[in-house]
C-alpha cells in the first residue's frame, strides 16, 4: 500500500513556547503543531529552531498516521518489510504480529469482521 500526501494535506501552526526561556521564547514563535485534517491527528515540537520543530513533528506525525492506518485498514502494510498481518486460510488462522492474538479466518475474513484484530493492535500500541 503506497500513501500520497501533500500540503494540502496538513494544517501548520506555529506558537510561541512556554516555560524558561525568557524573551527570545516569549516574542518568537518557534514552537510548531502539524495536523492531519483527514483523520484530525497531530504532533507538535517545542525545541528552539523552527527547521528542526518542523522536521521532528512532521516525522512524529508521520508515524502516527502509519499507525492510524495500520489500525483502521484491512490491508496489510509492510514497513522495513516486517509482516504486520498473516492471512492463512489453509489452517483457518489470521495472526496478527505486533499483538500477538490468533484468531480464525473465516471469523475475520469471511465475517468480514476484522474488529477483534484492529482492538488487540490498538491496546499493544498503547503499551
Amino acid at each position: 500500500m503506497e500513501l500520497h500526501l501533500t500540503k494540502k494535506d496538513f494544517k501548520v501552526d506555529w506558537f510561541s513556547g512556554t516555560g524558561a526561556g525568557g524573551q527570545h521564547r516569549n516574542k518568537h514563535q518557534n514552537c510548531c503543531r502539524i495536523t492531519h485534517i483527514e483523520t484530525g491527528l497531530s504532533a507538535i515540537s517545542t525545541e528552539k529552531e523552527r527547521t528542526v520543530n518542523l522536521k521532528k513533528a512532521f516525522s512524529q506525525l508521520a508515524k502516527r498516521i502509519i499507525r492510524h492506518i495500520k489500525l483502521t485498514d484491512n490491508t496489510d502494510i509492510n514497513i522495513n518489510h516486517t509482516v504486520i498481518r498473516n492471512y492463512n486460510e489453509s489452517r483457518n488462522e489470521v495472526h496478527d504480529k505486533a499483538s500477538g492474538l490468533k484468531m480464525p479466518y473465516k471469523t475475520i475474513v469471511s465475517g468480514n469482521n476484522i474488529k477483534p484484530m484492529i482492538e488487540a493492535r490498538r491496546l499493544s500500541c498503547e503499551v
